[in-house]
């Protein structure tokens, strides 16, 4: 999950833009709809679980992702237990899976697809750091793979709980959580050398975890890595976030340049005889912008938010041209996104503004091919501290309800039907949206010129369809496009749903 540093704040509740496409980039067709609220659908219990899980499947989600720590499964303490091995399922306490198996099983019988993250925390004992209590410096990664071996045999589909009940298989996973966060791995890097330590120590967990996912009978699966934040700084200290470009690179072992580190500069790396990176099939990221919002000043070359994820293709890109990983043309996977508003948060995004960029930042990831998913992190936000001040807002208020469940005004329904309209001349407009739940919905597209008008069914807009994913673009020739509003209506069984209106702003 994201620092509170990095949220972004929105200028427009939805927007009427002149943009370019990107050069030579086609559209997503297939882009999952991933979605993550731990704390609902893991800590409240299986009521709200499964009510939870119903209005996420209502809101046209089809994939449900969650962590397993592993400092939440493996046994504690400053030592490893005598006769623990980490790879065998009777090593763990059955309690300690019941909250995941739990979550396992009702997403599985609700349809949804699962994507899994074994991440750090580790135990203490599996640190450099001899009974750490925070459990991310320098964990083990042989011992990681053990872990990762343990969850993976209890999802191979062929297990069951203690009282019986199969556990579905599981096979869609990602590789720990932010490795460019100092909360979940250390040290970032070392300030007297001006290089990055994380990306090596990552490296090394992603090949345990590889090879312990196929020990475990998932070889085949969908595996992903990465899982970045967007934003960090060129500094080493122990609070700055490593960028994610540079981390990237250094994953790879490649030098600013795209070139392999020769020498001492590959050696003190790990880097010497590189062995290419197996059994990946897609790239995670966690794109969130600045307050200025997707189109706002982009952070430096080696920062990515969502208007800049080229900057990791290319270096997947050169990566895979080097030798250095194996599948060309990897995909990016967005696994994480939101933004945290105001109110209840006085320090975020005022919430009428927020509706917008969440669609114009869902519309950036869609016009990409590369991109194969898009996310929302949070259904309700968290619970607010006690007391006043910056510690009162200290959790994540990106939920799409408030702490009280009810929605937030306009967020709930953006992210339920999302809307972006881009201006491509005088008369010209494409209009691009999403009616999640089911494919092949007709979708009538409405304008109106003025604010007292009423709304009437635009030229050409009364049959769009939406594709296997929901999601439609249709290019419309009217009159003074750059001062008309649109909206469009779609049918869910007897009731018809609006999209909120559009104002038609131009920049």
């Amino acid at each position: 999950m994201p620092m509170r540093t990095i949220k972004a704040t929105i200028t427009v509740s939805c927007l009427l833009a002149a943009l370019p496409l990107i050069p030579g980039a086609a559209a997503s067709t297939k882009q999952r709809a991933i979605f993550q609220d731990d704390k609902q659908l893991l800590t409240r219990g299986p009521a709200i679980r499964d009510e939870k899980l119903d209005e996420l499947r209502a809101l046209g989600v089809d994939t449900v992702k969650f962590y397993i720590p592993w400092s939440e499964i493996a046994p504690q303490g400053p030592t490893k237990p005598a006769g623990y091995n980490g790879a065998d399922l009777a090593s763990y306490a059955e309690a300690r899976w019941e909250a995941y198996d739990g979550l396992v099983r009702a997403a599985t019988e609700r349809g949804f697809q699962l994507l899994v993250a074994p991440s750090t925390p580790a135990p203490g004992w599996a640190t450099s750091t001899r009974g750490d209590a925070v459990g991310v410096t320098r964990p083990n990664p042989i011992e990681f793979g053990k872990f990762v071996q343990a969850v993976g045999t209890r999802y191979d589909g062929k297990r069951r709980d203690p009282a019986g009940n199969p556990l579905p298989r599981v096979s869609f996973w990602t590789i720990g959580n932010e490795p460019n966060h100092p909360m979940w791995l250390q040290p970032l890097g070392s300030e007297s050398s001006k290089r990055a330590i994380s990306p090596e120590l990552y490296r090394n967990m992603v090949r345990q975890a590889v090879l312990a996912f196929g020990r475990s009978g998932h070889k085949n699966d969908t595996i992903l890595f990465g899982e970045l934040l967007p934003i960090g700084s060129s500094r080493y200290g122990a609070r700055n976030n490593v960028q994610p470009v540079e981390f990237l690179r250094e994953f790879f072992c490649l030098d600013a340049n795209h070139e392999p580190y020769r020498g001492s500069q590959a050696s003190v790396r790990g880097c010497l005889n590189f062995r290419q990176i197996t059994g990946v099939k897609g790239f995670a990221m966690h794109p969130y912008t600045r307050a200025s919002g997707p189109r706002g000043k982009e952070p430096t070359k080696d920062d990515a938010t969502i208007r800049s994820l080229d900057r990791l293709e290319r270096v997947l890109d050169k990566a895979a041209a080097q030798g250095r990983l194996a599948r060309k043309k990897i995909p990016i996977y967005v696994t994480e996104f939101g933004y945290q508003s105001n109110p209840p948060d006085p320090f975020q995004v005022d919430i009428a503004k927020i509706p917008g960029y969440l669609n114009e930042a869902e519309w950036m990831a869609w016009r990409d091919d590369r991109v194969a998913s898009w996310a929302q992190y949070l259904l309700v936000d968290d619970v607010l501290n006690p007391g006043t001040g910056n510690d009162r807002f200290s959790r994540f208020q990106t939920g799409l309800r408030f702490e009280d469940f009810n929605a937030k005004p306009g967020v709930y329904d953006a992210y339920r039907l999302p809307l972006f309209v881009t201006l491509r001349g005088s008369r010209t407009v494409e209009v691009w949206g999403a009616a999640r739940p089911v494919p092949g919905l007709q979708v009538r597209i409405e304008q109106r010129l003025g604010e007292t008008e009423p709304f009437t069914v635009a030229a050409g807009g009364e049959a769009v369809q939406t594709n296997s994913r929901g999601y439609f673009m249709k290019r419309l020739t009217i009159p003074s496009a750059a001062k008309r509003s649109f909206r469009f209506s779609v049918q869910d069984g007897s009731i018809e749903r609006f999209s909120r209106e559009t104002p038609a702003l131009k920049r």
